[in-house]
């Protein structure tokens, strides 16, 4: 649980639904994931900060389960190219609306996602993505970003869940957030009205992967992937984890980077 999840999964066509319930489905319709307009506000205003160290000048950065993506035309000015995809349709519309004709930002469609051609990603940004993965997919899910990596290429990945966090944690996070930014009240509405959605009937259903450190370490390990944990985690809510992981074959060669 928490008001700033943001980003559906990874590209599942919408077309073909099941009886169960769909992470794809319940970000594309109206949800209480976020208290209000300040709320979402304050999330993308964080992660601008956070990943604003992270992004290669004048590189191609793909986000992928970007959300309504407020800070991507901050971020488009420092990376030469940034592509948005999230698996929701209706969240591709509302950032075609506002992008139409960006000269640094592509909104891509599934289609065009699967088109991108290899080796030319400089930086893949997963935020609060992984969680809404299954977990028996999220490797060939990583096998498919690594190899969309330039010579040089990272793949963040923030937001990582760890499953001994209890949920009261999470509510205590973002409340401390509402706080520092002014809606407060908002955000206590907020938890009755996700507590009375069917936030939690989809999270039980549909799942929602979590991973200890180790869990991580070895699941980008079995992408081909190595990773080191980032000192602290990209987005609003701290005691979660981000990894910073390239291609275990790069990694043999040459150093991690130290980003502070």
């Amino acid at each position: 649980m928490g008001f700033h999840d943001v980003g559906t999964p990874h590209g599942r066509p919408t077309t073909d639904r099941q009886s169960t319930p769909d992470w794809v489905d319940f970000w594309n319709r109206p949800n209480a994931i976020y208290a209000n307009r300040r709320n979402l506000e304050a999330h993308f205003a964080c992660l601008q900060r956070d990943l604003d160290a992270y992004l290669p000048p004048g590189g191609t950065v793909l986000d992928f389960g970007c959300g309504d993506a407020l800070a991507a035309e901050a971020m488009a000015e420092r990376c030469g190219t940034l592509y948005l995809y999230d698996a929701a349709p209706a969240v591709r519309d509302r950032l075609l609306a506002r992008f139409p004709d960006h000269p640094r930002i592509k909104v891509l469609t599934d289609a065009d996602l699967a088109a991108l051609p290899a080796g030319g990603i400089d930086l893949v940004l997963a935020v609060s993505v992984l969680q809404y993965i299954p977990r028996a997919e999220a490797g060939d899910v990583l096998r498919r970003w690594r190899g969309l990596l330039s010579a040089n290429g990272r793949i963040l990945i923030a937001d990582v869940v760890d499953p001994r966090t209890p949920m009261l944690r999470d509510v205590a996070s973002q409340l401390a957030m509402a706080h520092r930014n002014g809606f407060l009240m908002a955000a206590l509405f907020g938890i009755g009205r996700l507590a009375l959605s069917d936030y939690r009937r989809v999270r039980r259903e549909a799942g929602f992967s979590a991973y200890t450190p180790e869990e991580m370490g070895d699941l980008l390990a079995e992408a081909g992937l190595h990773a080191a944990a980032l000192p602290r985690n990209v987005g609003p809510t701290p005691h979660r984890r981000s990894f910073l992981a390239r291609p275990a074959a790069q990694a043999a060669e040459e150093p991690a980077p130290n980003v502070q």
